[in-house]
């Protein structure tokens, strides 16, 4: 069955119902065109779908011989970067399965097979999944209501240091010029997000092994240059790799060169500073060099994905209810059409439409006319 991308089938939803006969194939596909289509996820009967014989990739769900006990109610849900970036229904299909005798007759007297009828309203996600809510929230101050992203699984995402940018500089505010290592932070699209409770791997230099009053890895945001979050080598450490979990407490924060003269930092590391720098990557330094051949030594670091590795399920990354114009697990991003401004209490911004922003420069226009 294939499902064509038009606006009449995808709003108002669709309800479809579809006839099989016993042994013979299933395969339900939504063509989504050039929309994005996010963490899609296939349920039957309100239950994540968990069928050995059928497979399930991206849009797509087939079962290669279907039996009496493959019949209900199939619906796939996603985010599409509209409605705050939240899952919405996008298809949902009856599937009726018959013995090939009765198919047959029915198949005669029955035309189309295929019959749609429409589906007054798509039931909420939050009915339709019960996830229990989380009491530490970040997502990026917006709201506070979430809970853990369904579905992700652990992948290790790698970057050749023989790649990474050397740079004799002064970044912290006490420190005279220093070797560092740069890695730019479009090694990860800016937004490391949801790598919030895996781990961060990298071999060690010299530099790093041996004083370890300075910090061997710092992370920017792109806002609050007046600090950066800092990786120390512990004292007990007598490895040449280190492995960082991904959460505040192996962190801390200390003010930077860009923030001298600027304010004080008086702050405390806690998880709405760390997942705010990992929301707004700006780049990861790590201090000193490499010896011998670079090509050998990897940095990797675990982030969240749809597709399972066998790593492990992620448990550690927040879904939140993002209000709208907001998009991203943790309403880190802006939805299409919304612009991010600053000038307001969020320190993180808000995402205002630019038909609002829009309409206010003309306002002002015309009151210094």
């Amino acid at each position: 069955m294939h499902i064509a991308d038009s606006e009449e089938v995808l709003r108002p939803y669709k309800q479809f119902d579809v006839v099989v006969a016993e042994g013979k194939s299933l395969k339900l596909w939504l063509d989504n065109g050039q929309r994005a289509m996010c963490n899609p996820v296939w349920y039957f009967n309100g239950r994540r779908v968990a069928k050995p014989h059928c497979t399930v990739n991206y849009g797509e769900f087939v079962c290669p011989a279907v039996t009496r006990n493959d019949a209900g109610r199939y619906d796939l849900w996603a985010g599409d970067g509209t409605r705050q970036g939240q899952p919405r229904l996008m298809f949902s299909a009856n599937v009726q399965v018959m013995r090939d005798g009765e198919y047959g007759l029915y198949s005669r007297v029955s035309e189309p097979v295929l019959k749609s009828g429409m589906v007054p309203e798509a039931e909420s996600f939050e009915n339709q999944l019960q996830y229990q809510a989380w009491d530490d929230c970040f997502c990026s101050g917006v709201t506070n209501q979430c809970w853990m992203a369904p579905d992700l699984y652990w992948a290790r995402n790698n970057f050749n240091l023989a790649k990474a940018i050397p740079r004799k500089t002064t970044l912290l505010d006490s420190e005279t010029a220093t070797d560092y290592l740069e890695i730019p932070a479009s090694t990860w699209n800016g937004n490391l997000i949801t790598a919030y409770g895996g781990y961060l791997r990298f071999p060690v230099t010299d530099d790093c092994y041996m004083d370890r009053r300075k910090p061997c890895v710092l992370l920017f945001d792109k806002r609050n240059r007046h600090r950066a979050v800092a990786y120390y080598l512990p004292s007990s450490h007598d490895q040449r790799q280190a492995l960082v979990m991904m959460k505040e407490s192996s962190w801390s924060l200390v003010p930077t060169r860009d923030g001298r003269g600027d304010r004080a930092l008086n702050e405390k590391i806690d998880k709405s500073i760390f997942m705010s720098t990992l929301s707004n990557i700006r780049e990861v330094y790590i201090r000193g060099a490499y010896s011998g051949r670079s090509e050998d030594k990897v940095l990797s670091i675990d982030m969240a994905t749809l597709y399972d590795e066998g790593l492990g399920e992620v448990t550690t990354v927040e879904e939140c209810k993002c209000h709208r114009g907001y998009a991203g697990l943790s309403c880190e991003l802006c939805d299409k059409g919304y612009y991010r401004v600053y000038q307001s209490i969020n320190s993180e911004g808000i995402c205002v439409s630019l038909k609002r922003l829009w309409m206010s420069h003309m306002s002002r226009y015309h009151r210094e006319e």
